[in-house]
């Protein structure tokens, strides 16, 4: 009889994932790069990236995220930007849409990714991403609210070249990890 410390030993070995993942899962992600360390900081977080699962088939998990754009890449390749020696933390939505990757398809996937983290519609951000995506669709969400740019002030200066947006609807990646909102799955 196979165990399930077997099964997670092979699953491990074999680079896949020992939770089974669904439509809706909003996949919280670490990344090393110099503007996510200021997002960690300002927002009090370890994440400084999201994306969703929009689908499963045959297998293969997709996730959709603003990351260069607004993309559909594979969990595999979502997750090879994951911070090395961190891991994606997963969590589920009370309630999903039936409609979620055809409401991504149809109204985000292409759209030009937001990096002055602006509230409009012709960009947008990966937090932005699923918040109205959630919004279209009637699912649970965070609240957006005014953002502010405090901790290392400096750098922001310099990242939004003297114009910061201070006060300007927003939403971060932290603000999606609320087990209020949202049930913990776990870490892959």
């Amino acid at each position: 009889m196979i165990t399930k410390t077997l099964i997670l030993f092979i699953l491990t070995t074999l680079n896949t994932y020992a939770v089974e993942l669904k439509s809706g899962d909003i996949l919280l992600q670490p990344l090393h790069c110099w503007a996510c360390n200021l997002i960690e900081a300002e927002t009090k977080s370890e994440f400084s990236h999201i994306g969703i699962v929009t689908k499963v088939e045959n297998g293969i998990v997709y996730v959709g995220e603003a990351f260069m754009k607004v993309r559909e890449v594979t969990l595999k390749e979502f997750d090879s930007k994951t911070q090395k020696g961190l891991k994606l933390k997963i969590m589920r939505p009370y309630y999903t849409a039936s409609s979620l990757s055809q409401d991504f398809d149809e109204s985000f996937k292409g759209l030009p990714y937001d990096s002055a983290y602006l509230w409009d519609d012709n960009e947008i951000y990966c937090s932005e991403l699923l918040y109205k995506l959630f919004r279209n669709l009637n699912m649970t969400t965070p609240k957006a609210r005014p953002m502010t740019f405090i901790e290392n002030r400096e750098y922001w200066f310099k990242y939004f070249k003297g114009s910061i947006p201070d006060g300007v609807l927003g939403i971060s990646p932290g603000d999606f990890d609320d087990e209020s909102l949202f049930e913990f799955i776990g870490f892959i």
